[in-house]
Protein backbone atom coordinates (compact mmCIF):
# COMPACT_ATOMS: atom_id res chain seq x y z
CA UNK A 1 0.00 0.00 0.00
CA UNK A 2 1.29 3.25 -0.55
CA UNK A 3 0.23 6.29 1.20
CA UNK A 4 0.78 10.31 0.37
CA UNK A 5 2.38 12.59 2.51
CA UNK A 6 1.65 16.34 3.26
CA UNK A 7 1.45 19.09 5.48
CA UNK A 8 1.57 22.78 6.23
CA UNK A 9 -1.09 23.43 3.22
CA UNK A 10 -1.95 26.89 4.86
CA UNK A 11 -4.55 27.20 2.42
CA UNK A 12 -5.73 31.43 2.91
CA UNK A 13 -2.29 32.42 3.64
CA UNK A 14 -0.60 35.66 2.55
CA UNK A 15 -4.18 37.58 3.80
CA UNK A 16 -5.92 35.24 1.39
CA UNK A 17 -3.94 36.16 -1.84
CA UNK A 18 -5.43 34.90 -5.14
CA UNK A 19 -2.36 34.56 -7.02
CA UNK A 20 -0.95 32.47 -3.93
CA UNK A 21 -3.72 30.49 -3.55
CA UNK A 22 -3.39 29.57 -7.31
CA UNK A 23 -0.16 28.61 -6.81
CA UNK A 24 -1.06 26.45 -3.86
CA UNK A 25 -3.69 24.85 -5.21
CA UNK A 26 -1.76 24.49 -8.62
CA UNK A 27 0.60 22.01 -7.09
CA UNK A 28 -2.52 19.95 -5.95
CA UNK A 29 -4.27 19.63 -9.19
CA UNK A 30 -0.79 19.58 -11.18
CA UNK A 31 1.22 17.79 -9.24
CA UNK A 32 -0.14 15.78 -6.31
CA UNK A 33 -3.39 14.56 -7.60
CA UNK A 34 -2.10 13.39 -10.71
CA UNK A 35 0.86 11.62 -8.58
CA UNK A 36 -1.79 9.69 -6.73
CA UNK A 37 -3.50 8.57 -9.45
CA UNK A 38 -0.33 7.83 -11.29
CA UNK A 39 0.75 5.41 -7.85
CA UNK A 40 -2.67 4.24 -7.30
CA UNK A 41 -2.73 6.25 -3.92
CA UNK A 42 -6.19 6.12 -2.18
CA UNK A 43 -5.24 7.26 1.89
CA UNK A 44 -3.61 10.63 2.57
CA UNK A 45 -2.11 11.65 5.80
CA UNK A 46 -2.31 15.57 6.15
CA UNK A 47 -0.19 16.29 9.28
CA UNK A 48 -1.94 20.05 10.25
CA UNK A 49 -2.28 23.13 9.21
CA UNK A 50 -4.66 22.86 6.39
CA UNK A 51 -5.72 25.98 6.15
CA UNK A 52 -4.03 29.36 7.29
CA UNK A 53 -6.16 31.33 9.61
CA UNK A 54 -7.18 30.58 12.94
CA UNK A 55 -10.08 33.16 13.67
CA UNK A 56 -11.76 33.28 10.16
CA UNK A 57 -11.96 31.64 7.31
CA UNK A 58 -12.46 33.77 3.50
CA UNK A 59 -15.16 32.29 1.75
CA UNK A 60 -13.45 32.73 -1.42
CA UNK A 61 -10.82 30.70 -0.47
CA UNK A 62 -13.07 28.15 0.88
CA UNK A 63 -15.14 27.51 -2.05
CA UNK A 64 -11.99 27.12 -3.68
CA UNK A 65 -10.22 24.98 -1.50
CA UNK A 66 -13.76 22.44 -1.29
CA UNK A 67 -13.53 22.81 -5.43
CA UNK A 68 -9.96 22.07 -6.45
CA UNK A 69 -9.17 19.85 -3.38
CA UNK A 70 -11.64 18.01 -1.13
CA UNK A 71 -14.00 17.59 -4.00
CA UNK A 72 -11.30 15.95 -6.06
CA UNK A 73 -10.48 13.52 -3.48
CA UNK A 74 -13.87 12.47 -3.19
CA UNK A 75 -14.29 11.73 -7.05
CA UNK A 76 -10.81 9.84 -6.91
CA UNK A 77 -12.40 7.68 -3.57
CA UNK A 78 -9.14 8.95 -1.79
CA UNK A 79 -9.48 9.26 2.00
CA UNK A 80 -7.75 11.88 3.86
CA UNK A 81 -6.94 12.33 7.77
CA UNK A 82 -6.10 15.38 8.77
CA UNK A 83 -4.41 16.62 12.01
CA UNK A 84 -5.83 19.49 13.52
CA UNK A 85 -2.70 21.83 13.43
CA UNK A 86 -2.17 25.15 15.42
CA UNK A 87 -3.34 27.17 12.43
CA UNK A 88 -6.97 24.90 11.89
CA UNK A 89 -7.96 25.38 15.88
CA UNK A 90 -9.91 28.71 17.05
CA UNK A 91 -8.38 28.39 20.50
CA UNK A 92 -4.56 28.00 21.48
CA UNK A 93 -5.41 25.54 25.03
CA UNK A 94 -8.10 23.67 23.26
CA UNK A 95 -8.91 21.85 19.67
CA UNK A 96 -12.51 21.65 20.35
CA UNK A 97 -13.34 24.43 18.05
CA UNK A 98 -11.09 24.09 14.64
CA UNK A 99 -12.12 24.51 11.21
CA UNK A 100 -11.49 21.05 9.77
CA UNK A 101 -14.50 19.74 11.43
CA UNK A 102 -16.58 23.06 10.88
CA UNK A 103 -15.58 23.18 7.23
CA UNK A 104 -14.83 19.84 5.97
CA UNK A 105 -15.24 17.00 8.16
CA UNK A 106 -18.97 17.72 9.03
CA UNK A 107 -20.02 17.34 5.06
CA UNK A 108 -17.41 14.80 3.33
CA UNK A 109 -17.22 11.75 3.71
CA UNK A 110 -13.34 11.37 2.25
CA UNK A 111 -12.37 13.64 4.98
CA UNK A 112 -11.46 12.21 8.11
CA UNK A 113 -10.39 15.22 11.02
CA UNK A 114 -8.05 13.84 13.92
CA UNK A 115 -8.94 16.00 17.25
CA UNK A 116 -7.24 13.33 19.53
CA UNK A 117 -4.97 11.15 19.87
CA UNK A 118 -5.60 7.89 17.90
CA UNK A 119 -4.20 4.73 16.22
CA UNK A 120 -4.70 3.92 12.84
CA UNK A 121 -3.83 0.70 10.62
CA UNK A 122 -3.14 0.95 7.38
CA UNK A 123 -1.23 -1.66 4.84
CA UNK A 124 -0.42 -3.54 7.83
CA UNK A 125 1.24 -0.53 9.07
CA UNK A 126 0.10 1.19 12.76
CA UNK A 127 -0.01 4.92 12.77
CA UNK A 128 -0.19 6.80 16.04
CA UNK A 129 -1.91 10.43 15.18
CA UNK A 130 -1.32 13.39 17.54
CA UNK A 131 -3.07 16.06 16.64
CA UNK A 132 -1.63 20.08 18.07
CA UNK A 133 -1.05 19.25 21.53
CA UNK A 134 -2.01 21.93 23.91
CA UNK A 135 -2.80 22.66 27.64
CA UNK A 136 -5.91 20.66 27.87
CA UNK A 137 -4.94 17.59 25.99
CA UNK A 138 -1.11 17.73 26.75
CA UNK A 139 -1.67 15.11 29.85
CA UNK A 140 -3.77 12.64 27.30
CA UNK A 141 -1.36 12.74 24.37
CA UNK A 142 1.82 12.69 26.87
CA UNK A 143 0.06 8.92 27.96
CA UNK A 144 -1.06 8.27 24.36
CA UNK A 145 2.69 8.57 23.02
CA UNK A 146 4.05 6.48 26.20
CA UNK A 147 1.42 3.81 25.41
CA UNK A 148 0.91 3.71 21.75
CA UNK A 149 2.02 0.38 19.99
CA UNK A 150 2.52 2.49 16.55
CA UNK A 151 5.35 1.74 14.25
CA UNK A 152 5.14 5.45 12.79
CA UNK A 153 4.13 8.25 14.76
CA UNK A 154 2.25 11.42 12.24
CA UNK A 155 1.90 14.88 14.65
CA UNK A 156 1.92 18.62 14.45
CA UNK A 157 4.83 19.06 17.33
CA UNK A 158 6.84 22.06 18.35
CA UNK A 159 9.60 20.52 19.11
CA UNK A 160 12.87 21.72 21.24
CA UNK A 161 16.00 22.02 19.06
CA UNK A 162 14.81 21.49 15.93
CA UNK A 163 15.12 24.06 13.16
CA UNK A 164 12.40 26.70 11.90
CA UNK A 165 14.44 28.28 9.64
CA UNK A 166 18.39 27.43 8.53
CA UNK A 167 20.52 27.37 10.69
CA UNK A 168 17.87 28.73 13.85
CA UNK A 169 16.67 26.04 16.34
CA UNK A 170 13.45 26.43 18.31
CA UNK A 171 13.81 26.80 22.03
CA UNK A 172 10.99 26.43 24.41
CA UNK A 173 8.77 23.76 23.21
CA UNK A 174 8.27 20.05 23.76
CA UNK A 175 11.23 17.61 24.40
CA UNK A 176 11.48 14.60 21.81
CA UNK A 177 12.16 12.08 24.79
CA UNK A 178 8.94 10.58 24.36
CA UNK A 179 9.12 10.19 20.83
CA UNK A 180 12.58 8.07 21.00
CA UNK A 181 10.43 4.57 21.81
CA UNK A 182 8.58 4.88 17.52
CA UNK A 183 10.58 2.95 14.49
CA UNK A 184 9.86 6.56 13.18
CA UNK A 185 8.06 10.13 13.40
CA UNK A 186 6.77 12.26 11.42
CA UNK A 187 5.87 15.67 11.74
CA UNK A 188 4.22 19.30 10.32
CA UNK A 189 4.52 22.80 12.17
CA UNK A 190 8.20 23.42 11.02
CA UNK A 191 8.26 24.46 7.72
CA UNK A 192 11.54 23.71 6.55
CA UNK A 193 12.85 19.65 5.92
CA UNK A 194 14.92 18.27 7.70
CA UNK A 195 15.24 15.56 10.51
CA UNK A 196 17.13 14.23 13.40
CA UNK A 197 17.19 10.61 15.50
CA UNK A 198 14.34 9.08 14.21
CA UNK A 199 11.95 12.92 13.68
CA UNK A 200 12.16 13.85 10.36
CA UNK A 201 10.01 17.42 9.40
CA UNK A 202 8.20 16.93 6.07
CA UNK A 203 7.89 20.62 5.47
CA UNK A 204 5.66 22.67 3.25
CA UNK A 205 4.58 21.66 0.01
CA UNK A 206 5.45 24.64 -1.57
CA UNK A 207 6.97 28.03 -0.96
CA UNK A 208 5.26 30.10 1.35
CA UNK A 209 7.86 33.21 2.13
CA UNK A 210 10.94 33.93 0.68
CA UNK A 211 12.78 31.94 3.57
CA UNK A 212 11.47 29.23 1.64
CA UNK A 213 13.94 30.08 -1.39
CA UNK A 214 16.80 27.83 -1.70
CA UNK A 215 14.65 25.09 0.25
CA UNK A 216 13.63 21.58 -1.65
CA UNK A 217 9.67 21.33 -1.51
CA UNK A 218 7.28 19.02 -1.97
CA UNK A 219 5.22 15.93 -0.89
CA UNK A 220 5.98 12.44 0.06
CA UNK A 221 4.76 9.16 -0.67
CA UNK A 222 5.24 6.06 1.72
CA UNK A 223 5.37 1.93 0.80
CA UNK A 224 3.73 0.52 3.59
CA UNK A 225 5.52 -3.21 2.17
CA UNK A 226 9.45 -1.99 1.40
CA UNK A 227 9.06 0.65 4.23
CA UNK A 228 10.83 3.66 1.45
CA UNK A 229 9.48 7.03 2.26
CA UNK A 230 9.97 8.90 -0.77
CA UNK A 231 10.19 12.87 -1.72
CA UNK A 232 8.35 14.37 -4.77
CA UNK A 233 9.90 17.24 -5.29
CA UNK A 234 8.25 19.83 -6.46
CA UNK A 235 10.03 22.19 -9.13
CA UNK A 236 7.53 25.11 -9.15
CA UNK A 237 8.36 28.16 -7.52
CA UNK A 238 6.91 31.16 -6.53
CA UNK A 239 10.23 33.05 -4.92
CA UNK A 240 13.31 33.91 -7.12
CA UNK A 241 16.09 35.68 -6.75
CA UNK A 242 18.73 37.30 -9.13
CA UNK A 243 22.38 38.78 -8.48
CA UNK A 244 22.88 41.50 -10.58
CA UNK A 245 26.26 43.16 -12.20
CA UNK A 246 26.43 44.87 -15.12
CA UNK A 247 26.88 42.09 -16.56
CA UNK A 248 23.98 40.56 -16.49
CA UNK A 249 21.87 39.63 -19.35
CA UNK A 250 18.75 37.42 -19.60
CA UNK A 251 17.03 36.90 -23.04
CA UNK A 252 13.90 35.29 -21.73
CA UNK A 253 12.48 36.98 -18.00
CA UNK A 254 8.90 34.73 -18.85
CA UNK A 255 10.13 32.45 -15.88
CA UNK A 256 9.69 35.65 -13.82
CA UNK A 257 6.13 36.65 -14.71
CA UNK A 258 3.96 36.88 -11.49
CA UNK A 259 6.62 35.49 -9.68
CA UNK A 260 7.93 37.27 -6.56
CA UNK A 261 11.65 38.15 -7.01
CA UNK A 262 14.74 39.64 -5.27
CA UNK A 263 16.92 41.58 -7.19
CA UNK A 264 20.10 41.79 -5.11
CA UNK A 265 22.08 44.47 -6.74
CA UNK A 266 25.88 43.30 -6.55
CA UNK A 267 27.85 45.60 -8.84
CA UNK A 268 25.68 48.87 -10.71
CA UNK A 269 28.83 51.48 -12.46
CA UNK A 270 26.23 51.52 -15.11
CA UNK A 271 22.81 53.17 -14.48
CA UNK A 272 21.06 53.06 -17.55
CA UNK A 273 21.86 49.59 -17.81
CA UNK A 274 20.46 48.80 -14.49
CA UNK A 275 17.34 51.27 -15.34
CA UNK A 276 17.09 49.11 -18.99
CA UNK A 277 17.27 45.69 -16.74
CA UNK A 278 15.01 46.95 -14.18
CA UNK A 279 11.90 47.69 -17.19
CA UNK A 280 12.49 44.94 -18.63
CA UNK A 281 10.95 42.96 -15.77
CA UNK A 282 8.32 45.00 -15.25
CA UNK A 283 7.87 44.52 -19.03
CA UNK A 284 7.87 40.89 -18.08
CA UNK A 285 5.09 41.31 -15.72
CA UNK A 286 7.02 40.27 -12.59
CA UNK A 287 4.67 39.93 -9.76
CA UNK A 288 6.77 41.64 -7.06
CA UNK A 289 10.09 42.72 -7.47
CA UNK A 290 12.35 44.10 -4.43
CA UNK A 291 15.81 45.76 -5.14
CA UNK A 292 18.50 45.46 -3.04
CA UNK A 293 21.20 47.13 -2.82
CA UNK A 294 24.62 45.88 -1.52
CA UNK A 295 26.92 49.09 -1.36
CA UNK A 296 29.93 47.04 -0.21
CA UNK A 297 29.69 44.01 -2.90
CA UNK A 298 29.89 41.69 -0.53
CA UNK A 299 27.54 38.12 -1.36
CA UNK A 300 25.74 37.56 1.48
CA UNK A 301 25.44 33.49 1.68
CA UNK A 302 22.07 31.47 3.14
CA UNK A 303 24.35 30.83 5.99
CA UNK A 304 25.16 34.08 6.73
CA UNK A 305 21.61 35.02 6.21
CA UNK A 306 20.61 32.30 9.31
CA UNK A 307 23.56 33.63 11.28
CA UNK A 308 22.31 36.94 11.65
CA UNK A 309 18.44 35.81 12.29
CA UNK A 310 20.05 33.87 15.24
CA UNK A 311 21.98 37.02 16.26
CA UNK A 312 18.77 39.01 16.28
CA UNK A 313 17.18 36.48 18.37
CA UNK A 314 19.73 36.26 20.68
CA UNK A 315 20.37 40.21 21.37
CA UNK A 316 16.45 40.28 22.38
CA UNK A 317 17.27 37.60 24.35
CA UNK A 318 19.80 39.82 26.01
CA UNK A 319 17.91 42.83 25.93
CA UNK A 320 14.99 40.98 27.68
CA UNK A 321 16.86 39.57 30.22
CA UNK A 322 18.28 42.89 31.28
CA UNK A 323 14.55 43.64 32.11
CA UNK A 324 12.94 40.29 33.30
CA UNK A 325 15.89 39.80 36.11
CA UNK A 326 14.46 43.05 37.83
CA UNK A 327 11.05 41.62 38.21
CA UNK A 328 9.92 38.90 40.47
CA UNK A 329 7.90 35.85 40.00
CA UNK A 330 8.06 36.53 36.04
CA UNK A 331 8.14 32.83 34.25
CA UNK A 332 11.53 33.18 32.35
CA UNK A 333 10.91 30.48 29.87
CA UNK A 334 7.25 30.71 28.78
CA UNK A 335 8.09 34.62 27.76
CA UNK A 336 11.67 33.81 25.74
CA UNK A 337 8.97 31.38 24.01
CA UNK A 338 6.70 34.10 23.32
CA UNK A 339 9.48 36.38 22.04
CA UNK A 340 10.63 33.90 19.66
CA UNK A 341 7.16 33.16 18.55
CA UNK A 342 6.34 36.48 17.73
CA UNK A 343 10.25 37.05 16.13
CA UNK A 344 9.65 34.24 13.96
CA UNK A 345 5.89 35.25 12.76
CA UNK A 346 7.20 38.68 11.53
CA UNK A 347 9.87 36.95 10.08
CA UNK A 348 7.41 34.91 7.96
CA UNK A 349 5.78 38.10 7.18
Amino acid sequence: MRIAILTDTHFGARNDSQQFLDYFLGFIENQFLPECEKQNIDTVLHLGDLMDRRKFVNFNTLNQVRERFIEKLEERNIKMYCLIGNHDTYYKNTNEVNSLTELFGKRYECFIPIDQPTDICLGGKMFGMVPWINKENKEQCDHFLKNSKADIVCGHFELSGYEVLRGVKFDGGMSDNLLRRFDEVWSGHFHMRHSKNNVRYLGTPYQITFSDLHEQKGFYVYDTESGDLDHIENDERMFLHIDYTDETNIDDLSEYENKYLKLFVRERKSQSKFDTFVDNLYDAKVGSLTIIENDDSTVIEDTEVADMSLDTLSLIYKEAEDFYETIEGINVSRLKRLIEEIYMEALSQ
